[in-house]
């Protein structure tokens, strides 16, 4: 590469995160080993911001690709939920945030929404896409990292350590999410909360909050004015945001519960992919290399015999050809060894998958007394607050806005 071209190349890369070249998707990192940075005090409450963190999207997969990448839509399915609560357990452990948790689905009514998809994980390799926004609407970050494991990675499985092979990935996305939130002002962390806490109200009942947020030209949101310190429907409306957070909670145990349940099998599975994988790799290494010994071999016999005709190289040149096809044949068998482990490997991904599909269902409907998935049942879970909001005040649900241009009546004093 000539030095201009090195240095546009450079430039390029410079320009293209800040969205000089309008969506130009995310940017990736090749993460490297990385310390997670810890707190070095206790941060005040005014300081802190809560984290949702979704369940990741899983990249669309048929069945076929599942064959081919040695894996199940159940494995991910399991997967999507289990990267985003490590990533909650990493945020945590640093003491640099408010409360944690894995949301069932995308909620902006959080200080710091995360959203993440399933890019490629196996034993060898994880690549997720990342995508972090506050409650204003501003963009963080939005970063593929991909890191690699070796088997020597898999060591804290047996050492019962509470990290992951791709530890050091969860470790970069913390730091690049703090990174972010130090470089906001005291007023920017405020405005964010206040943003979220209208958001919620706004969720719950839109005709009466709609008016209080207000987008700027950039589409970030801002708060046009409060409500008064002893508005009683506000006050209401937060108690339901405390019911809001009783939910998600209980749903996060079911999370954890799956995520303790996981950990062990689904470690081992990963070690025993890319231990099979090398295998696989070396099998293949040692098929090319004899094939091209016998056909050297082969080779050699017939230019020996072409140039002698006594008995001695007419023997040499008969070993050299039985040695040469010796050769190749013991390729083929270990050619065959080499399928046998990628059978291995699809074994593995269905036996994972009847380790995980119990613990799936509890989560999703069975445990938790509510009808269809995660999702559902929280779209099941907002109707019911907004049902107990609209109980409580005598105002009609959200499906009862009132047409554009009148308002709601004033509550009566009880």
């Amino acid at each position: 590469m000539s030095a201009t071209r090195h240095w546009l190349w450079l430039i390029v890369a410079a320009l293209s995160p800040v969205g000089l070249f309008g969506c130009a998707g995310p940017v990736k990192y090749n993460v490297t080993p990385t310390v997670a940075i810890q707190a070095d005090r206790a941060l005040s409450e005014a300081d802190l911001l809560d984290v949702g963190i979704q369940v990741f999207d899983t990249a669309p997969i048929t069945a076929a690709e599942a064959s081919e990448q040695n894996t199940d839509p159940k494995i991910l399915e399991a997967e999507a939920r289990f990267v985003p609560f490590h990533l909650k357990k990493t945020l945590q452990e640093t003491g640099q945030w408010g409360a944690v948790r894995v949301l069932p689905a995308r909620a902006e009514e959080v200080d710091v929404s995360v959203s993440g998809k399933l890019l490629e994980s196996n034993g060898e390799k994880l690549r997720v896409e990342i995508k972090v926004v506050d409650a204003t609407g501003r963009e963080w970050f939005h970063n593929e990292y991909t890191a690699q494991a070796t088997e020597k990675s898999y060591e804290v499985l047996d050492k019962k350590q509470d990290r992951d092979p791709y530890q050091d990935l969860y470790n970069q996305v913390a730091n690049d999410m703090l990174a972010y939130r130090q470089q906001l002002k005291a007023s920017d962390v405020s405005a964010i909360r206040q943003v979220a806490q209208l958001k919620f109200a706004r969720s719950v009942v839109p005709y009466a909050f709609d008016s209080y947020l207000v987008q700027d030209r950039d589409k970030i949101m801002k708060v046009s004015r409060l409500p008064a310190a002893n508005d009683p429907m506000f006050e209401r409306v937060n108690r339901v945001r405390d019911r809001e957070y009783m939910f998600i909670d209980t749903v996060n145990i079911y999370y954890g519960n799956l995520y303790d349940d996981m950990r062990q099998p689904y470690g081992q599975w990963r070690r025993s992919y890319l231990q099979e994988l090398n295998k696989k790799r070396e099998l293949e290494r040692q098929v090319w290399e004899r094939r091209v010994l016998g056909a050297a071999a082969i080779v050699g016999a017939a230019f020996v015999g072409s140039n002698s005709r006594s008995g001695g190289s007419a023997a040499a040149s008969n070993l050299l050809i039985i040695g040469g096809f010796e050769i190749i044949r013991s390729s083929g068998q270990l050619a065959n060894d080499a399928r046998v482990h990628e059978s291995a490997l699809k074994e593995l991904g269905v036996s994972f998958k009847g380790d995980v599909a119990p613990v799936l269902a509890d989560v999703e409907g069975r445990t938790l007394k509510l009808s269809g998935s995660v999702d559902a049942q929280y779209a099941q879970w907002r109707e019911t607050l907004q049902e107990l909001f609209a109980a409580e005040t005598g105002l009609p649900p959200v499906a009862a806005t009132p047409p554009p241009g009148t308002s709601p009546e004033p509550e009566k004093s009880r």
